[in-house]
């Protein structure tokens, strides 16, 4: 299944001699033809919605210190999924777009629980964001949107196709430059991220605690080949064996021509994590 849902499928209609047609070649009814004008019509205002947030985001930032919870915002796309959005407070436009995929957990919260230093997923990027622990080269040079998982273990339960029309819901609503987006994941958000990567749509990824157990087929790794990966992952992790990363690292490394592939390996878990999560960090 490691290359289900390469890309996404855009259902295009088009419109036949005795009215529209659907993508699969059907006839639409009129009233058909109407509710899709209206779905449409409804995507774009909640788009327009985004874009007004995005920019208020920036006006209340800039009147009040980086670091707080304030400085995310919470968006949702009725077709897929709701996230947490943090942009700098500068003016500039197309900044480049970290999209952040965390590891599993209940997720049977909000959103906002990502920024949650003390939550399931204390220590990815959102709550460092909102505790004022992010690196200023983030922070300063970023845009970061970060979906929640809710009602779902992980987002490795999801096809591949919504998270890619999610991401491009989000860019159509934002002031990003879509040719620098890069993807980060953790755990099995890790897994997803380089499934994501071989669609050859992203920048380049980084990758935390990779559990993917198997072998990469040949046509992943060929459509992999020349994007830049930096992987982590500590020699004691109890979920994920540390293995996972190095198998991958040697695959990648093989079909690559250029040397894009970096390889942080750690003897121990460098947050301190202990018993049934030690290294998984």
């Amino acid at each position: 299944g490691y290359l289900r849902c390469r890309s996404r499928c855009f259902a295009v209609g088009a419109e036949g001699r005795n009215g529209p047609m659907g993508a699969n070649g059907s006839r639409l009814s009129t009233g058909e033809s109407l509710l899709d004008e209206i779905a449409v019509v409804r995507r774009a205002l909640l788009a327009a919605s985004l874009m007004m947030t995005m920019a208020s985001r920036r006006r209340v930032c800039a009147q009040g210190p980086a670091g707080t919870v304030r400085d995310l915002v919470k968006v949702t796309d009725p077709e897929t999924y709701s996230a947490l959005v943090y942009s700098p407070p500068s003016e500039r436009d197309s900044l480049p777009l970290l999209v952040v995929l965390p590891g599993a957990g209940r997720n049977d919260k909000d959103a906002w629980d990502l920024a949650n230093l003390k939550g399931e997923h204390g220590g990815l990027i959102p709550s460092l964001i909102a505790s004022g622990q992010a690196p200023k080269e983030l922070t300063e040079n970023f845009c970061v949107v970060a979906p929640y998982a809710a009602g779902k273990k992980s987002f490795y339960e999801e096809p591949r196709k919504k998270m890619l029309a999610f991401i491009e819901w989000f860019c159509r609503s934002s002031p990003v430059d879509t040719s620098r987006i890069f993807l980060f994941g953790f755990s099995d958000g890790a897994t997803e991220v380089m499934e994501l990567a071989s669609t050859r749509r992203f920048a380049g990824c980084i990758v935390c605690s990779y559990g993917f157990t198997g072998d990469l087929p040949a046509l992943a790794c060929e459509r992999l080949k020349n994007i830049p990966v930096w992987v982590f992952h500590c020699a004691d992790d109890v979920i994920f064996p540390v293995k996972c990363s190095d198998k991958l690292v040697k695959r990648l490394k093989e079909v690559n021509s250029r040397d894009v592939v970096r390889y942080s390996r750690f003897d121990k878990d460098q947050e301190g994590f202990t018993g049934s999560v030690r290294g998984h960090s």
